[in-house]
């Protein structure tokens, strides 16, 4: 065998060496900021019947430029989350499954609010590419955007949800929130638990029955 096809057979193996560090890298990447989140959403679920939390007043910006506060939700059944569009890990699925939701729930009035903890990037054009991607119906499910420390004092006194930084990392709740007609929470939901989901969506349909 020639030098040249040693060379060539010792540089494959070496970009399949690479190839295969690479992966890995990102797969303990991924896991990490997973399990980060993990560690900072550290709420426990509890029982619909011990809530008895109302939403507080809120004034944001939708992805159509348009405000929305917490009165343009009274009398509607709403499910709530808290995301980022830039969020590399845990968002994408759960603005998945919020997307699941609202196609299950597509003929019933049911609505969905996505506050962004990322406001300062996430501006109204962003949650309007971003909406779109999904496939978000903007009549039914709205992405909000508006001052930072404001969706902040929301999501950790309003919802009681984790949000915040640690580092350079934003971090906040994997959890959805079911909201009853009145403004009042009716529960909360691990947004990864198959169980929780499936729990959620019998949920609202109770409501819906109501």
């Amino acid at each position: 065998m020639s030098e040249s096809s040693n060379a060539n057979n010792q540089k494959q193996r070496i970009d399949k060496s690479t190839l295969i560090w690479v992966v890995l890298g990102v797969i303990i990447i991924a896991i990490a900021g997973i399990n980060l989140w993990s560690a900072f959403d550290t709420k426990s679920e509890v029982p619909s019947e011990a809530i008895e939390t109302r939403v507080p007043d809120f004034s944001l910006t939708n992805q159509q430029g348009q405000p929305l506060s917490l009165s343009d939700m009274a009398g509607k059944i709403w499910i709530a989350d808290f995301i980022f569009t830039n969020c590399p890990t845990i968002c994408p699925a759960m603005t998945q499954e919020m997307a699941r939701l609202q196609s299950e729930f597509a003929t019933d009035p049911v609505y969905f609010v996505s506050f962004s903890v990322d406001p300062e990037r996430d501006t109204v054009d962003v949650l309007s590419r971003y909406a779109t991607a999904y496939g978000a119906d903007d009549r039914r499910w709205h992405f909000l955007t508006g001052e930072k420390a404001s969706i902040y004092r929301l999501a950790e006194h309003g919802f009681s949800l984790a949000a915040g930084h640690q580092g350079s990392e934003i971090l906040h709740s994997l959890r959805f929130v079911l909201v009853k007609p009145d403004g009042n929470i009716y529960d909360y939901y691990d947004s990864r638990s198959p169980p929780a989901m499936l729990r959620l969506r019998q949920d609202v349909k109770a409501l819906l029955e109501k």
